[in-house]
């Protein structure tokens, strides 16, 4: 016996059928010359404004193939948390300090600090994929709670 086809194409599943809208990025490179993904930058960050899991591990797992991009989330979270906190707080770059940052994320960071954050770049250039996910998601976890603050 086979399987009855339906006359008209099936609807696409839920999951199939939604998109996230997230931040968008200029088409300006950052100082440094350093050109983020914007179509992905926004994927992911609207996965994640929206908690869909299913689409932010996905958008995750081709972000953190892109170290320019990952380093641009980085830099953004960090702009975000100096604007709360005025600074970047030891529980954010210090290795040693306590607090929930990834040792990944923390050590971007570090490499941010100064007059430029190229030397962020440079960095995440140097990890792989492992890595950035790990500091993508302290990153993801900080402007989603940053948005719900601003809300």
């Amino acid at each position: 016996m086979g399987r009855h086809k339906p006359d008209k194409p099936r609807r696409p599943r839920p999951e199939e059928a939604h998109a996230h809208r997230g931040w968008s990025l200029d088409d300006a490179p950052q100082p440094g010359g350093w050109q983020a993904d914007s179509k992905l930058f926004e994927d992911v960050t609207g996965a994640a404004f929206e908690g869909c899991a299913s689409c932010q591990d996905a958008a995750l797992t081709l972000l953190v193939e892109d170290a320019v991009t990952t380093a641009r989330l980085v830099e953004l979270a960090c702009g975000a948390i100096i604007n709360v906190e005025g600074d970047m707080p030891a529980s954010q770059v210090d290795p040693d300090a306590p607090g929930g940052a990834s040792p990944e994320f923390r050590r971007l960071a570090r490499a941010g600090l100064g007059k430029t954050t190229d030397g962020m770049y440079r960095e995440c250039a140097q990890m792989n994929a492992t890595e950035r996910r790990a500091a993508a998601n302290t990153a993801l976890d900080t402007l989603v709670g940053y948005a719900a603050m601003r809300s």
